[in-house]
């Protein structure tokens, strides 16, 4: 066999865009195979197609990965073209789909099982389409290279209904990827990058699409598509290694090496240009007070050398550069006066290192000197030698840990070096040893100052109408950057703090006596602290440590207007900082710990609490934290205004995008269900309307009482070692006299349904609509069968609903059902997410009744049972950890059950019972429908 021929080494960075297009995760199935072989075939056919067969009697037991990737992606885009790669990338998937269903048999039943989950992605210079089967011969190996020979061979064809079936699907994928919220975004990096398709503004965007029709499809895949940019992998157990070579031949060697454009490589182009400095206006939005600018700094990599070990050095380099700049920057302030974030720019859309800030309007200058600071400092003394050689041995560890025999490191190392268009057979991991230990810490602050000193080559500004910053010259904004102060703000070589109780305030902090209440029935020894506090003891060899301290009061035991504001604190607190140390102090102590910084405390309607994580050798800085967190915010002005704009930038860009989180919020206020949470609006308004000294008042009533809080802790630690650490920090804990209210708790009821109810939400545009179908019936508590049986009622009504994309051809792209158990409600939720467009409502939800209704009629059948229960995650019924077990015990005294009685149970779970939930549980007065729909008079 010939081997392959060396790929071009050009592009080393890839932003992959990954669009999963079946949403089960991949599972690894027992094959039938006798005997594994073990080897390796590789060649280029004929007309220029490679392959690369490469299999392992270790793989045995796990699926065959076969891997098709397509040199064409993003770059090959002309404008008019924007995005359709990627929308060409979907149309084989709908055509197998087409296929399986008409053909039925072992085909259908692997798509309706998820026993083989395909995926496909589109990259900057590749498409993939990734499948998996089992063994070489079977029906699914047959249709999948059937498939994929069409797909280079120039004979794919989509049906008109395939083609108007993507335009929404497509355009589905572009609302849930927040795509409309980025065009400004991607105006900039076009004006400075031209390597790709311009942007389309997003009122214009599904029209766009629709012009993806036969002409337009047809012309792309005809000057792109062909056997000779085309490479196939398929790696895993392989029982005949020899006809899976000769099937490349039958399926693929036949096919003609048509004409096909030439390849091009914007991005050299990129590298040769002179510098440049982009200003553009954003487009105009309403939203208030505050405004955004973005600034995008890119320093450019050297034209990488021909020779490929040279080139993979210099890729080595960037890479390193590029985190130790990173790793120096400070990516937020340092000061509450400024208020930015900085984002590294990694993804290798360009060959070069992106800087991009965001800063509010108005205080562009102070942003941009601060970062500044930081990278004058890099270029005047280099990066700190602890700083490099963490980063070198890091990189020394990774390769000597790396297990290149399992099939999915091999398969990662395949998929990298495709996608950087280098030489499969190349063995660079030695070369890259070598080459980090012939490496000085001299030639790496030499290269790095040389690199900092030749840009920013790249300036991008994008800014509100009438900014002031939209008005400076290239000269005046590089005078920034420049006339930056050396040293000022950067904590490089700080000395690591494991403390963060001073020794004074230390000395104030007697240690009080405890009880021991012995042991509770999960086996964790509960002591009772001097103010009150209780303590329960997990310890676990070779855990890290986790401290989840709760009490049963919270929002809804302060007033109408207090129950808003308290849930603000937890941020409030956040932002403040505690002690003595700031929030920006306290993130650089904590990551310098390895401890996780985030949100600590957290305020539910009827719940206050705090959770912790920490390394098991940071046991007394963990407890230092709770102490902190519960005794000693901080009261700042300049915090407070801080936090206050903080939050604008929450009621922007909520979590999972502001249509999605008030859809949400709002039927579960109809729902009368605890903890619906804010809606953004709702939150911005408390926001502006709160004053400082009203949320230290709530944050007093809800955790300055220590006696009403109960901790537990797990984790590797030894009691002699931690009891003294309680009774110092958490015995210490501070009493407040603000006081909550304690009235009788108020039993809410689930409405009866069917009930259906439309909601208008900001940030969905006019032509859409968020539909959201929901069950949700009583469960006990105690009832764990019960919650497996909603989980299976998920999976199975979740296996079928791709048909309503790609059999009913509806224009979906987001098909999922999710389900959760409401311990504290004692209810049931299954909720099916469909965002589709305005006036497919209705045919939608008849479509989701009339599968319900087939479940009730047709049970589903034991392979398919048997492919849900083979996935069936077991810790949502019995825990995921002590301390979640400990928690409901102790909360609820609810024990949760043994992995090995649910198991059991799910055993003899049959069709006839999944069929028989469905007919009880799935019934319309368990029915609710949700509708998120744009306002009309806001315009995009």
């Amino acid at each position: 066999m010939q081997d392959i021929n060396r790929l071009k080494s050009l592009n080393f960075f890839s932003l992959v865009w990954i669009c999963f297009l079946v949403y089960s995760p991949f599972m690894y199935g027992q094959t039938e195979a006798d005997t594994i072989e073990t080897g390796i075939r590789s060649g280029t056919l004929d007309n220029g197609m490679r392959y690369l067969i490469h299999s392992k009697a270790a793989w045995e037991g796990q699926n065959v990965s076969m891997n098709l990737y397509v040199n064409t992606g993003y770059e090959m885009e002309q404008e008019g073209q924007t995005h359709l790669a990627h929308y060409l990338e979907h149309l084989p998937f709908a055509i197998y789909l087409d296929e399986a269903t008409a053909k039925g048999g072992a085909l259908l039943e692997a798509v309706r099982s998820g026993k083989y989950p395909w995926q496909g992605y589109t990259n900057v210079r590749h498409t993939c389409y990734l499948f998996l089967f089992d063994t070489v011969g079977s029906e699914i190996y047959t249709a999948e290279l059937d498939l994929l020979s069409r797909i280079i061979g120039g004979s794919l064809k989509p049906t008109p209904e395939n083609l108007a079936a993507e335009h929404g699907s497509f355009y589905q994928e572009y609302i849930h990827r927040n795509g409309h919220l980025g065009y400004d975004e991607e105006r900039l990096f076009w004006n400075l990058s031209k390597v790709y398709a311009p942007a389309v503004r997003p009122e214009h965007y599904f029209d766009h699409v629709k012009g993806f029709n036969r002409d337009a499809v047809s012309s792309f895949y005809n000057d792109w598509y062909h056997p000779q940019r085309a490479t196939l992998m398929m790696v895993g157990p392989i029982t005949d290694l020899d006809r899976a070579a000769q099937d490349m031949e039958s399926y693929f060697g036949k096919l003609k090496a048509t004409p096909a454009k030439k390849l091009v490589y914007p991005k050299l182009e990129y590298l040769q240009r002179p510098n440049q400095f982009i200003q553009l206006e954003q487009l105009e939005t309403d939203e208030p007070e505050l405004s955004e600018t973005k600034i995008d700094l890119y320093w450019r990599n050297r034209i990488p050398p021909k020779a490929e070990p040279k080139a993979l050095q210099q890729k080595w380099m960037y890479e390193m550069l590029y985190a130790l700049i990173g790793d120096h920057l400070p990516q937020i302030p340092t000061t509450y006066k400024l208020h930015y974030t900085l984002g590294v720019d990694k993804s290798g859309e360009l060959p070069a290192l992106g800087l991009n800030l965001k800063t509010f309007t108005g205080r562009e200058r102070g942003a941009v000197e601060e970062v500044a600071t930081a990278l004058n400092q890099l270029k005047k003394q280099g990066v700190d030698q602890a700083a490099y050689q963490k980063y070198r041995q890091r990189e020394l560890n990774a390769i000597d840990q790396r297990d290149n025999n399992t099939l999915g490191a091999v398969l990662s190392t395949y998929d990298q070096r495709m996608l950087a268009e280098e030489s499969l057979e190349f063995d660079q991991l030695a070369l890259k040893k070598r080459w980090l230990n012939g490496l000085s810490y001299d030639t790496v602050n030499s290269e790095l100052k040389a690199f900092l000193r030749d840009g920013p080559q790249d300036i991008g500004i994008l800014a509100p109408k009438g900014a002031a910053v939209l008005n400076l010259n290239e000269a005046e904004f590089r005078s920034w950057l420049d006339q930056a102060k050396l040293g000022v703000g950067t904590e490089a070589n700080e000395e690591l703090k494991t403390k963060l109780i001073s020794d004074s305030l230390l000395a104030r902090l007697p240690r009080v006596p405890s009880r021991d209440l012995g042991n509770d029935t999960l086996g964790g020894q509960l002591i009772q602290l001097t103010n009150g506090a209780r303590v329960v003891l997990y310890p676990q060899e070779g855990a890290p440590l986790k401290l989840h301290g709760f009490r049963n009061a919270g929002a809804s035991n302060l007033n109408k207007e207090d129950f808003i504001r308290a849930q603000l604190v937890p941020e409030w607190v956040h932002t403040s900082g505690a002690g003595a140390y700031t929030h920006f102090e306290m993130q650089r102590m904590l990551t310098n710990l390895g401890m996780i910084y985030g949100r600590a405390l957290y305020v539910n309607q009827e719940e206050s609490g705090i959770k912790l994580q920490a390394p098991a050798e940071r046991i007394e800085a963990l407890l230092q934290l709770a102490h902190l967190y519960l005794s000693a915010p901080r009261e700042d002005p300049e915090a407070f205004t801080y936090w206050k704009e903080d939050e604008f930038l929450f009621y922007k860009n909520p979590p999972y995008g502001r249509e999605e989180h008030d859809l949400t919020v709002l039927s579960k206020n109809v729902l009368k269900e605890v903890n619906p949470g804010l809606t953004a609006e709702e939150r911005y308004k408390a926001v502006q309307l709160s004053t400082m000294t009203e949320l230290k008042e709530i944050y007093q009533s809800l955790f300055q009482h220590p006696q009403e809080f109960l901790f537990l802790l797990s984790g590797d630690f030894s009691e002699t070692e931690v009891i003294p650490l309680l009774e110092t920090y958490l015995g210490n804990l501070r009493v407040s006299e603000n006081q909550v209210k304690r009235e009788e708790k108020v039993v809410s009821y689930l409405p009866k349904g069917p009930l259906k109810k439309t909601f208008r939400i900001p940030g969905i545009l006019p032509s859409d609509l968020n539909l959201r179908l929901q069950y949700s019936y009583p469960i006990a508590r105690d009832d764990w069968k019960a919650q497996v049986n909603l989980k299976l009622m998920r999976e199975v009504i979740n296996n079928r609903l791709w048909e309503l994309r790609h059999v009913k051809k509806r224009g979906l792209y987001i098909v999922h059902v999710v389900s959760n158990s409401n311990i504290d409600m004692q209810r049931g939720n299954l909720v099916i997410t469909l965002p589709t467009v305005v006036g497919m409502e209705q045919m939608l939800i008849s479509d989701v009744e009339e599968l319900v209704s087939w479940f009730k009629e047709h049970p589903i059948s034991e392979s398919e049972l048997n492919a849900i229960k083979s996935r069936f995650y077991l810790m949502g019924i019995t825990g995921k950890s002590i301390i979640d077990k400990g928690y409901r015990y102790y909360k609820w005294d609810l024990q949760l059950p043994d992995p090995e009685a649910v198991r059991a149970y799910l055993e003899v779970v049959s069709p006839g019972d999944i069929q028989s939930f469905i007919q009880e549980k799935l019934v319309p007065e368990h029915r609710y429908i949700f509708m998120g729909k744009g306002v009309p008079e806001v315009s995009n």
